[in-house]
């Protein structure tokens, strides 16, 4: 990676001389990668725009996902002798809400992958304006009759946190849930067959985080170290009244009178996870069997939404995204996806050197070729001229 003599400030007041450091805006949402990635790059001599009549000067823009100017930036090029020989790179993908938003994610999956169903929940979308688009009621209802000792989740289509999430396996209870959605209403709801039979650590429910990366030309990695969160309870599966038994969120565990008491926050890491699954089945289960299933699913995720998130050869600018993948692992290790976040949030032990793996591949640096999770960076997962996974369109 190239490096540039230190401008001092880091912070333009006036307009610097074309050609004295490339330059990069920050936006003003409180997102801690792109802040780091910000501080990085200020440490390696970019300078830092602050006014937004001035974005299309820069080489990099660390914008807000929702205000992103791409229209603007589609008309305004940079000269060819600019840092990345006339384009620039953006945070986010136009579009990428198709995939964050958990409704619009379920759907999108249903319809683009015919193998979605083994590794994703039964899913079923409930709400919005009926007038425009029916829901899922109906279909689901009928699910829910046929086999009602099946426990449901209910989450916000757009909540995070933890906020609003409904467990229950009472038909009435769903009926009378439904029954209150207003026709005309604007929020949508994911209700999902709740994974009962969870792969426990030492007796406790666990979801993972996985950090995956995509970036122009279309090129999938992903993170090689990740983070697991855990239950401040033992497991019980007919206890659904008791959420912190059941949800993982850290916000939700914090209020638990035994958070922290296991592992401190709350939070494990792949190591002591593979540690832990080698003592019990006598095998390389994380490496062998867990992440190999992930890796699928990343590449089959960010597969589905490639006709929306796709940058054309021809455009003045190319982006990347950080993604954060939420999965639970069952029983029968077979790894399900929960959710997908476009703005994730990342251990603190691993911010630095995940923004510096970023920023490194983004300015043209190879990527791993395997996943080792005793390794740090990002491995290379899927780029244009490879094969489609089966059942991918």
């Amino acid at each position: 990676m190239s490096e540039f003599p230190l401008v001092s400030p880091n912070v333009d007041s006036d307009r610097p001389p074309l050609g004295a450091a490339p330059r990069f805006f920050l936006g003003e949402s409180n997102f801690s990668v792109y802040e780091e990635m910000a501080r990085q790059l200020k440490e390696m001599g970019w300078c830092e725009v602050r006014s937004k009549g001035r974005l299309p000067t820069c080489d990099v823009i660390l914008g807000d996902r929702f205000t992103i100017p791409y229209p603007l930036l589609r008309c305004e090029c940079l000269p060819p002798t600019s840092r990345y020989s006339g384009s620039r790179w953006l945070n986010y993908f136009r579009g990428s809400h198709r995939l964050t938003l958990k409704a619009s994610m379920a759907r999108l999956l249903q319809k683009a992958d015919s193998t979605c169903g083994e590794w994703m929940p039964r899913s079923y979308v409930l709400g919005g304006d009926q007038e425009r688009r029916k829901d899922d009621r109906e279909a689901f209802l009928e699910h829910a009759v046929r086999d009602p000792t099946q426990v449901w989740i209910i989450k916000p289509s757009s909540g995070c946190k933890g906020k609003d999430i409904v467990l229950t396996r009472s038909v009435a209870e769903l009926e009378v849930f439904i029954s209150e959605l207003d026709p005309k209403c604007r929020r949508i709801y994911l209700v999902q067959q709740y994974v009962q039979r969870p792969l426990l650590y030492r007796g406790r429910k666990f979801d993972m985080r996985v950090w995956a990366l995509l970036k122009s030309p279309y090129t999938i990695y992903a993170f090689t170290k990740g983070s697991c969160r855990t239950s401040s309870s033992p497991y019980d599966p007919d206890g659904i009244e008791d959420y912190l038994v059941h949800l993982t969120n850290h916000c939700l565990q914090e209020d638990a009178p035994e958070f922290g008491q296991y592992e401190e926050g709350n939070e494990l890491w792949f190591e002591q996870v593979g540690a832990y699954l080698h003592e019990v089945y006598r095998k390389r289960i994380l490496e062998d069997r867990i992440l190999p299933q992930i890796a699928s699913i990343i590449i089959r995720t960010l597969l589905a939404a490639r006709a929306e998130l796709q940058v054309l050869e021809n455009e003045p600018y190319q982006c990347f995204q950080l993604f954060g993948y939420d999965v639970i692992v069952d029983e029968g290790l077979s790894v399900m996806l929960l959710e997908i976040n476009g703005s994730p949030g990342v251990a603190s032990k691993y911010l630095q050197p995940l923004v510096r793996e970023i920023i490194k591949l983004v300015d043209g640096g190879e990527a791993l070729n395997e996943w080792n999770v005793d390794a740090v960076g990002f491995v290379k997962l899927w780029a244009e001229g490879d094969e489609l996974p089966i059942g991918s369109t």
